[in-house]
């Protein structure tokens, strides 16, 4: 992924100049799918009814966030950024934290850190079916090989957005964003307009440690270092077996609806 698709000349290898690019049209007409992105191959239809085109690898790990323990801190999302822009790919962060009103604070958390608001974190969900898989036109949101991860190849994306309109776990209202920052967000994937791709979490597959936003999160260190007692971590990534998806997914329909 960190290779240059444009080598020196600003035209991507293999291309003539003066001709249309692949990715160039795709980019072009991709726009023409976003409108019908649930319909038919994307949206919720498609977790329900599971008779997919194919069966996808499940993915090794699935990041599973434990309000109650949450700071609003925002580590994890800096954590995030870092570590794809370390690899030259897209820093927008694929975690994202809302204030929610609704999350009832566990008691570890304010006896050490006091009243520091209340939070939701919002990650992928790495969907066994992943209709956002199925809803790309490009082959740009193939599944890593070796983590199982349902990740984006920001060298293939076209931007058109159909990954975006076809995940079916909504986001609340960017008003409600910690960070304050602006990304039109409505799913747990994102579009970045500097690089005119779209991002989502990918495990960070690449990294011997697993996610950076579970091994950063304060709250976590202190679990493991026993300061924080708590049989729970803020961020976990356990196998992404069906029941956890499940189990995750029940509860962000909750809190997003």
């Amino acid at each position: 992924m960190s290779a240059d698709p444009h080598p020196p000349g600003g035209h991507p290898a293999g291309e003539t100049p003066g001709l249309v690019s692949r990715r160039d049209f795709m980019r072009q007409v991709g726009a023409g799918f976003v409108a019908v992105a649930a319909i038919g191959v994307g949206g919720i239809n498609l977790l329900r009814d599971q008779r997919v085109p194919y069966e996808l690898q499940t993915s090794s790990g699935v990041i599973m966030p434990d309000p109650s323990l949450c700071i609003g801190c925002l580590t994890c999302e800096v954590a995030c950024s870092r570590a794809h822009r370390e690899q030259g790919l897209s820093d927008v962060p694929r975690i994202r934290i809302f204030n929610d009103e609704a999350t009832v604070v566990d008691s570890v958390i304010t006896t050490a850190y006091g009243d520091r608001g209340q939070y939701h974190q919002s990650p992928c969900l790495m969907c066994p079916e992943a209709p956002c898989h199925y809803a790309c036109p490009a082959d740009a949101l193939p599944v890593e090989s070796t983590s199982g991860a349902r990740v984006i190849d920001e060298d293939k994306c076209i931007a058109c957005g159909r990954c975006a309109a076809a995940c079916p776990f909504p986001v609340l209202s960017e008003t409600e964003a910690t960070n304050r920052l602006v990304f039109d967000q409505a799913s747990r994937i994102t579009y970045d307009p500097v690089k005119n791709v779209y991002t989502k979490c990918d495990l960070c597959f690449w990294r011997p440690d697993g996610p950076a936003c579970v091994e950063a999160c304060p709250v976590n260190v202190r679990i493991r270092q026993g300061i924080i007692k708590s049989d729970r971590l803020c961020l976990d990534a356990p196998a992404a077996t069906r029941e956890h998806w499940e189990q995750q997914s029940e509860m962000d329909w909750q809190v997003n609806l």
